[in-house]
């Protein structure tokens, strides 16, 4: 990923940097079911790797629940705004096993980054990942989901977006590095931090999915397990 894509982005996500941090009470929750429902439990005194940290958001809530972190990002506004904010800022053009400690992470999250990168750079960075991660720790990403009709005004949405994954795509990528542990699936939605109409809403956003979605795979993609919401999560453990 190179930075010069990338100016006026903050300004186009509405990045405040006055906001550089914040956590929304739905983000919260999600982050918490995220990591609980990928088998990664609570941060307390873990090793946690963010790659493309953005506005701060996990990073915060990362340490305010007890985690060693760090991490990457591409942006230097943003690597700027990270430093001040406390955060031990990682080179992304370097091997992050080199400055992380090989052997060492016990959690590497990726939210709404890996779609940026090209493939081969994909390759390279996964098998660096893997070599950061202690034996049982995870790889957690989140991308707009390849096998989805439902994607496209994400995967579409950003100039920056390089590549696309389907599920078959991702299991690719990880056994090419190395990881024979791989889940894809459907991201958390949880029903706590929304408020009450929020959480109404999401009721009835479960509720016609699963109606919907094995409808939609058995009759109009010929079954399978695709991931049909909009975004995709993927859990890559090393053994």
């Amino acid at each position: 990923m190179s930075e010069p894509g990338y100016r006026g982005y903050r300004e186009w996500k509405s990045w405040e940097a006055a906001r550089f941090g914040e956590i929304r009470p739905e983000e919260g929750a999600y982050f918490d079911a995220e990591l609980t429902k990928s088998g990664a439990g609570a941060l307390a005194g873990k090793r946690v790797v963010e790659i493309g940290f953005g506005n701060g958001g996990f990073a915060q809530w990362a340490r305010k629940n007890g985690a060693d972190y760090a991490g990457t990002e591409v942006i230097p506004e943003l690597q700027a705004l990270g430093r001040e904010a406390g955060i031990r800022v990682l080179d992304h053009e370097s091997l992050l096993a080199a400055q992380a400690g090989a052997g060492t992470i016990d959690l590497i999250v990726a939210f709404d980054v890996f779609e940026h990168i090209e493939v081969n750079q994909l390759r390279v960075l996964l098998a660096d990942l893997k070599a950061c991660l202690r034996p049982g720790g995870r790889l957690i990403g989140r991308v707009p989901s390849g096998d989805s009709p439902f994607s496209r005004a994400i995967q579409h949405g950003d100039l920056t977006h390089r590549t696309a994954f389907g599920s078959s795509a991702i299991l690719q990528l990880a056994m090419a590095a190395g990881f024979a542990d791989v889940t894809t699936r459907e991201p958390a939605f949880p029903l706590n931090g929304a408020g009450c109409l929020g959480a109404i809403r999401r009721m009835m956003v479960r509720a016609a999915r699963s109606v919907l979605y094995p409808l939609i795979s058995r009759v109009l993609m010929g079954g399978g397990r695709p991931v049909l919401t909009p975004n995709m999560v993927f859990v890559l453990r090393r053994s």
